[in-house]
């Protein structure tokens, strides 16, 4: 069970060679990499054309080529690339033709993900947009899931990556509401299906702690429905106002119980902390990063051994 750290705003801000040089000082040994940095969620929307809009259109070569220095770095510190980040989202209302552009996104993260040795790729489902009132249009969504990641079963099952969704949520005024998967039910009716029409287990789930408290969800109500299904993490911490993605213990996150949750499930993944909230150049001073990094790597020792313990 290693410990990891998303890669975003720590390469981007630091560099990569002093990024991935902090993270390894700070003692993690992998890294959540965000490669949905590469495309922006404006550009996508504002786009008259989908062509020309990131590296992933590309031949595989080229991504490669693309993100060399980024993985010479993370070589260099002994950082493994655990798990990625696609980029998101795959739809806006009525722009059913931006779901298809990301298709083909998508299967091309999939092959880096795959030409690195990196095992998980969570690529966000299709939630109810925030601006759309219209409950009728649920079943829409879902079936534009079905679109989704039935797409990408032939791409994905010629490869050791595994596919994985995510429990997400839709804010409306000041509340907090249930998007893609936040039922876990539905999340392994998506997984079992998909896996058996892939014919092996291509498709999983990243649990993201932060989710699941902005919908007032207990883990022990959640964790054991998915059970072995769930095969990443993004663990961080709010106080259930806003999607704030802090380190545990910063919030109102009832720890014990995502801990009893995980061993109950004897969960063997990685623990990977998405707490970019509190290693920003505007939120932590230069100075202090090395400090709050090592002491997310900390809890994340603390939470194995809880998580692993007889």
């Amino acid at each position: 069970m290693e410990i990891s750290i998303q890669s975003a705003s720590i390469i981007r801000e630091y560099g990569c060679e002093l990024g991935a040089k902090m993270i390894h000082d700070a003692g993690f040994t992998a890294l959540d990499w965000n490669i949905d940095t590469a495309l922006s969620r404006d550009a996508l929307k504002s786009a008259a054309e989908l062509k020309d809009l990131c590296i992933f259109e590309k031949p595989l070569p080229e991504v490669l080529a693309y993100f060399d220095e980024q993985l010479s770095a993370f070589k260099k510190y002994g950082l493994t690339v655990t798990q990625a980040h696609a980029p998101f989202p795959a739809y806006f209302p009525d722009r059913e033709d931006i779901l298809d552009y990301c298709i083909e996104i998508y299967k091309r993260c999939i092959e880096l993900c795959d030409a690195v040795g990196c095992k998980n790729l969570v690529i966000h489902g299709i939630t109810v947009y925030e601006t759309d009132t219209n409950v009728e249009k649920g079943a829409y969504y879902k079936e534009l899931n079905w679109k989704l990641y039935r797409s990408l079963i032939d791409t994905v099952k010629k490869t050791n990556v595994t596919v994985c969704l995510e429990n997400l949520f839709k804010s409306c005024g000041r509340g907090f509401y249930a998007g893609m998967c936040a039922d876990p039910h539905e999340a392994v009716e998506f997984i079992d299906t998909l896996n058996r029409e892939a014919g092996k287990e291509c498709f999983g789930f990243c649990l993201d702690t932060g989710h699941i408290h902005l919908l007032r969800t207990r883990f022990f109500q959640y964790v054991p429905v998915l059970g072995d299904r769930i095969k990443a993490l993004h663990v961080h911490d709010n106080q259930e106002i806003s999607d704030a993605h802090l380190m545990p213990y910063a919030g109102t996150i009832d720890w014990n119980d995502f801990l009893d949750a995980m061993h109950a499930i004897g969960y063997n993944g990685d623990l990977s902390f998405e707490t970019f909230a509190q290693t920003r150049k505007n939120k932590i001073p230069s100075e202090l990063l090395p400090t709050f990094l090592s002491t997310i790597h900390a809890i994340g020792v603390y939470f194995r051994e809880k998580i692993s313990e007889t």
